[in-house]
């Protein structure tokens, strides 16, 4: 084979590598804005025990400074605040921002008021 023929067979190659590659569904699987009231509600029944890790799974907005501060859509155009000094310790307080901007405390209570009012 000559070396002309061995290039066109390479770049050939290369070409449906790219093409394969692009091709690929590249969607992640039940990516959604916002966490469900029925995952804030398992969340929020875990008290005391809830740590950082238990948020990995959700996208946020870091939005501390100095501090962790995780801003968590929720469903019904809510959001949760997570805070802490470090992530390797539970977080120090976790809130509820009603739609109107008040600042409620994550209980169990609190949030089977917010499915109530759904």
């Amino acid at each position: 084979m000559t070396l002309s023929k061995c290039f066109k067979l390479s770049m050939t190659l290369l070409f449906v590598l790219m093409f394969c590659a692009a091709c690929q569904n590249k969607e992640k699987e039940d990516v959604r804005e916002y966490i469900s009231l029925h995952e804030v509600k398992s969340l929020s029944e875990k008290g005391a025990s809830l740590s950082w890790d238990d948020f990995d799974k959700y996208p946020f907005e870091d939005i501390g400074s100095g501090l962790y501060i995780r801003k968590y859509k929720i469903e019904g155009e809510r959001q949760l605040l997570v805070r802490g000094k470090s992530l390797d310790n539970p977080p120090e307080q976790i809130s509820i921002i009603e739609s109107n901007g008040t600042e409620r405390e994550f209980t169990p209570e609190i949030v089977s008021e917010m499915e109530d009012m759904k």
